[in-house]
């Protein structure tokens, strides 16, 4: 399936005027750090050479603004949202090493992300206990909800915060997971309804294997339901790495790896009284053909209609097994950039209740891989998406859109948004749009990296030498 975009019905510069066709699919692993963590070692400084920016976009600028630059800074993809925009407003979090363990972090922008203030600590421990994967949601009245990964408690456990006054300081942080036992919590998402009702997933061991489990906040966030398991399967399989879409009204929709039919395929679950109740969990497309699917990222409009993407390999293509929060994912996530994978992406026009036939997004035809998926929809229910793209060799960002969704003209040619072409590694992007569909694009870089080119360094993981870059459309 193809489509072609004119130019003079976009909101945005856009590349060349050509076709492009939908296709994702994205495996979507726990972002743990390595065990044998170092210390924060000095980088030296960003070339002070000013590169061209793609067309389109304002220049790439850093947002991490430890005195050394971070040994190790990191955004996620997917099921969670590292960046969020209220008016001129944009708001970021990540997680990074600065202070020796692994702590929350979040920053403002008030011009539109040309400019960010100071980075502030979200986690309010004393220790050097490790926070990771954070992930943010707004209310309508800019209100700043912000969930993650903490071992605080000796092990993983799910943690909240918000703050009222756009970021200057946050609530005492909040255990969500309601379990007695030492279980692994993680991969956190929210979402967050006009009205402020706040949703929370993410994996959860406590029953001995993968579940899904849920809880609602109706007041803002300053009280939670009890804990709900949302996966339906009566068997041992694992369920992994949730998203969350809130919509107004009580419109909750939730959306997962599953592996119930021995690969990985996506599931949802859908509520319409504010996460009280849920109905029977439903694949998203049917898994007769063998694809996995991986990496769900999901979107919901104010007008009802929901966005959901993954990134998706050929039948046969790859074997994962399922994820095990005793290894890490490091493993996972090279195994998934080593096959090809695509983006895809299908839309329902009834809040969830149905959709249509899934599209590919991504155009090339390199047969390299693209993975975590990030998208986001604006007030008219314009789809936009960013992902991490290997068509060129090394991972670079990569975004599309279809901000017209009722027109024929399908999605705009793809486009690289990173500035640099060094051998860098860019991963895990985020997206926002703001109303007038206005996208912000946050992600992880390697770019400036002294390890990469180090005796001894290990230039093939993620975690080092990375920062957290920002940038949006002119």
């Amino acid at each position: 399936m193809k489509w072609f975009a004119n130019p003079s019905q976009l909101r945005f510069p856009v590349l060349a005027a050509t076709a492009f066709i939908v296709a994702s699919m994205g495996v979507a692993l726990r972002a743990e750090p390595p065990a044998d963590m170092r210390p924060p070692s000095p980088k030296t400084p960003e070339s002070a050479q000013p590169f061209s920016s793609p067309a389109g976009f304002n220049p790439n600028h850093r947002i991490t603004d430890a005195g050394r630059r971070s040994y190790w800074a990191h955004t996620f993809s997917s099921g969670a949202h590292s960046v969020a925009v209220h008016g001129g407003d944009v708001y970021a979090v990540w997680y990074d090493v600065r202070n020796g363990d692994s702590d929350a972090f979040f920053a403002k922008s008030a011009d539109g992300g040309m400019t960010f203030g100071p980075n502030v600590r979200v986690n309010d421990d004393t220790g050097k206990a490790r926070q990771y994967k954070p992930s943010l949601g707004l209310d309508a009245a800019g209100g700043i909800y912000i969930i993650w990964r903490d071992d605080r408690r000796g092990h993983a456990d799910i943690f909240f915060a918000r703050s009222g006054d756009g970021g200057k300081t946050f609530s005492k942080n909040r255990l969500l997971n309601d379990d007695t036992g030492w279980a692994y919590q993680g991969n956190p998402a929210i979402g967050v309804s006009p009205e402020g009702n706040v949703y929370a997933a993410w994996s959860d061991d406590r029953n001995g294997q993968g579940d899904i489990y849920f809880t609602a906040s109706r007041d803002r966030g300053r009280t939670f339901d009890r804990n709900l398991r949302l996966n339906d399967d009566a068997g041992r399989s694992v369920q992994s790495h949730p998203t969350v879409g809130a919509g107004a009204g009580g419109l909750v929709v939730v959306a997962w790896e599953d592996f119930r039919n021995g690969r990985s395929e996506v599931y949802l679950s859908r509520s319409t009284d504010g996460g009280k109740t849920f109905e029977p969990n439903r694949r998203v497309v049917s898994g007769a053909d063998g694809t996995v699917r991986v990496s769900p990222s999901i979107a919901v409009a104010p007008n009802g209609r929901v966005a959901l993407a993954w990134s998706q390999f050929k039948p046969q293509s790859v074997q994962l097994d399922p994820p095990d929060a005793a290894k890490g994912e490091t493993l996972w996530w090279e195994k998934v950039r080593q096959g090809d994978a695509d983006i895809y992406l299908a839309v329902s026009t009834d809040g969830g209740a149905h959709f249509g036939p899934p599209v590919q997004v991504n155009d090339d035809s390199s047969g390299k891989a693209q993975a975590f998926p990030s998208v986001a929809m604006d007030d008219s229910g314009g789809v936009y998406l960013a992902w991490e793209d290997f068509r060129e060799g090394q991972p670079n960002i990569y975004y599309s859109a279809m901000p017209h969704p009722e027109s024929t003209v399908g999605f705009v040619p793809n486009q690289k948004v990173n500035e640099d072409t060094g051998p860098a590694r860019r991963s895990h992007p985020s997206l926002a749009v703001d109303t007038n569909g206005r996208p912000y694009f946050l992600w992880t870089d390697g770019r400036g990296n002294p390890f990469a080119s180090s005796p001894g360094a290990d230039d093939g993981t993620e975690e080092e030498g990375n920062d957290v870059f920002f940038t949006t459309t002119r």
